[in-house]
């Protein structure tokens, strides 16, 4: 819940918060797109992953364009 993109470094990072009861071994996988876009897009580098951040600079590096991003546990 409350996935939100942060940007530092002209890093954009996209982290969440996970619930406090989640079970051991819950994994995520994050999907983007660009505005406009019908279809999600998997980022590759983070799917089943663990940790509740992933790097989508290189996907997101127009900067004059909007994105969006969702998280699936």
């Amino acid at each position: 819940k409350h996935a939100a993109f942060s940007s530092t470094n002209f890093e954009n990072i996209l982290t969440w918060e996970t619930e406090a009861d989640i079970p051991p071994g819950t994994v995520f996988d994050v999907q983007y797109k660009q505005y406009g876009e019908k279809l999600w897009l998997n980022k590759r580098e983070c799917q089943s992953i663990t940790q509740p951040f992933c790097n989508l600079t290189r996907e997101t590096e127009n900067f004059t364009e909007h994105y969006y991003a969702r998280v699936r546990a």
